[in-house]
């Protein structure tokens, strides 16, 4: 990794070789600490941990080298948002944003690399739409999973751990010598997947139209999950009355919530306005259950590359701890078997003696699924052990 920051901060604060070793206890040598600022050396991860201590930064930051910019287009949030956790959401974005940039950069992560958002003249939020699910080529089917359609066209998706008082925000990135790079989109975490990817068609409105206007953000999220030959189709050009049963099958097929169907349902002016007041009365006031099936989107993005990079030995595992989190990392990440007799020599006995014992039982647990391997072909030695 590229620890460049670590001279950065050093020189910011107007300390020297010898001052950043005194602050870490003798821990480390004036010699050791120029090799890390140069990348001829890696610290260990207990180093890395006592200098990331002393500039009050997370180990991660320092190994990330400097960051790029970040420039945050819009931050959707409630009324009473303090702006204590205002700062705290924004600090964990760029944060969250800076990680994925880095895991491309490491992993060598080529698609999406100066990603620009394509130009669009269109002049509404419904043209907009349209033009970019041509510019993908998502056709005017439903998406199934919009995160992966995103992240796919070179955009990071990330998900905050926020109060139901924020909803998204968004931000273009420039390396230091402002060439655009990429963009990155925050969703709070939610259980409503429907919500969840109406805040991502919203975002992705905000970067297509280059405005912080919500209403325009919000109708063009209208028109890019539930194209109107869908609703034309599924719900027909004129309504004065729709089921509930219907409301929940077409929100499903989309992926949206029912309120915001109803909204573009009423866009469409396939509903009237006493249609519209109407079902939001049942909505808000809860006379009607919202239903909220629609499965559950995660980001993969950042979990898939950090595993390909440590099984291509472009991360150590302490790089891939570092950008999953140790949790996220026992779970996902499979431990490496040792398959050679120099990786065998490196385990004490007692590791050997578990690695054998395992070994043996998986043979015999594949022997007694499979009986058929068991018999012997033309010329080999078959010893069943007498029982035969």
């Amino acid at each position: 990794m590229d620890y460049s920051r670590i001279k950065n901060l050093r020189v910011n604060l107007g300390w020297s070789l010898g001052d950043l070793a005194s602050r870490l206890d003798g821990a480390v040598t004036r010699q050791a600490l120029n090799k890390y600022e140069n990348s001829l050396m890696s610290p260990s991860p207990t180093i890395l941990a006592k200098i990331a201590a002393v500039f009050g930064v997370s180990p991660l930051d320092l190994a990330m080298g400097e960051p790029d910019q970040i420039t945050v287009k819009a931050f959707r949030k409630r009324q009473g948002l303090s702006a204590k956790d205002e700062k705290a959401i924004r600090e964990q974005f760029v944060s969250q944003t800076r990680k994925y940039a880095e895991v491309r950069r490491k992993c060598g992560v080529v698609h999406g690399e100066n990603y620009e958002m394509p130009r669009c003249t269109a002049k509404t939020a419904e043209d907009a739409a349209v033009w970019l699910r041509k510019q993908w080529d998502l056709g005017a089917a439903p998406i199934n999973n919009l995160s992966a359609a995103i992240e796919d066209h070179g955009i990071f998706v990330i998900v905050l751990n926020a109060g139901e008082k924020f909803d998204g925000i968004c931000a273009e990135i420039f390396t230091i010598s402002n060439k655009k790079k990429t963009f990155a989109i925050g969703v709070r975490k939610t259980t409503s997947s429907g919500r969840f990817r109406l805040t991502l068609a919203h975002e992705i409105g905000h970067l297509l139209l280059d405005t912080e206007n919500e209403d325009m953000a919000f109708s063009f999220a209208g028109a890019f999950l539930a194209p109107k030959e869908i609703l034309f189709r599924r719900l027909g050009a004129k309504r004065n009355r729709i089921k509930k049963v219907e409301l929940d099958d077409v929100a499903l097929e989309l992926g949206i919530s029912p309120d915001a169907l109803i909204k573009r349902a009423f866009d469409l002016e396939i509903i009237g306005n006493d249609s519209y007041r109407f079902w939001n009365m049942l909505l808000r006031r809860g006379g009607v259950k919202r239903r909220d099936e629609i499965p559950v989107e995660e980001s993969a993005w950042l979990k898939r590359n950090v595993l390909r990079g440590l099984s291509e030995g472009l991360l150590t595992e302490t790089d891939a701890r570092g950008f999953l989190g140790n949790d996220t990392f026992e779970k996902t990440a499979e431990p490496e078997t040792p398959n050679t007799a120099w990786q065998l020599r490196k385990l004490d006995k007692n590791a050997r003696q578990k690695l054998l014992k395992k070994t043996v039982d998986d043979a015999y647990a594949l022997y007694e699924s499979e009986p058929e391997m068991m018999v012997a072909e033309t010329g080999d030695i078959y010893d069943d052990g007498g029982i035969s």
